[in-house]
Order: C-alpha cells, then structure tokens, then sequence
C-alpha cells in the first residue's frame, strides 16, 4: 500500500523547528497510482493539486518542503520537492532541505 506524505512547516516561523509529516487520508495499490495523483497539476495556476490542497486545507499557516509516496512494507519511495520561481521564502533562506536525513518520509 502506497502513501503521501507531505513534510511542512509553519509559515513565518522557523522550518527546522515547526516541521511536521502529515499523510493523507487516501491510499493506492500501487507507486505508480500514487505518483499520478501526486503529480496532478492544475494547469491554470501550474501548481501540485495536492500540495494547493493541503495549503489551502490548512487555511496557508503551512507550506510544504517536501512530498512524496511512500510504501512502508518495502521502503520504496518517490519524492518531490517544490521550486521557487519568485525565490525562496526568508525563513528558508540558507537552508538546504536535501530528502536525507532531514526529510523523513
């Protein structure tokens, strides 16, 4: 069974610190089901369906360093990581948020 998970921090505030996993509710029987609806975009705004969706259901106080699908019984997984056409936010400024070890998923 596959997941997403999704790896954010509190807008504004310290990402190190105020980071947390959050896994959403759906799951799928394979990676590559999974990586579809992880890779859905909308093609008006150019943005992840599913991080647009996670923002907006946390009312923007988060945003999002990481994502990803995740089978626990193998390990395997798949990550993306979102890109900063008008640069990254301050409070990422001079943080590198490589998938390992800081990204858990």
């Amino acid at each position: 069974m596959y997941k997403i998970l999704i790896l954010a921090y509190l807008i504004g505030q310290d990402p190190i610190s105020t980071q947390q996993t959050f896994q959403l509710d759906k799951n799928f029987s394979t990676m590559e089901e999974c990586k579809t609806e992880l890779l859905s975009k909308d093609p008006t705004r150019d943005t992840y369906n599913v991080m647009w969706d996670f923002v907006n259901d946390m009312n923007f106080k988060y945003d999002w360093l990481a994502a990803g699908c995740k089978n626990d019984e193998t390990g395997e997984d798949f990550i993306i990581e979102p890109t900063y056409p008008k640069g990254k936010p301050d409070e990422l400024e001079g943080l590198d948020f490589d998938r390992k070890p800081a990204i858990q998923l």
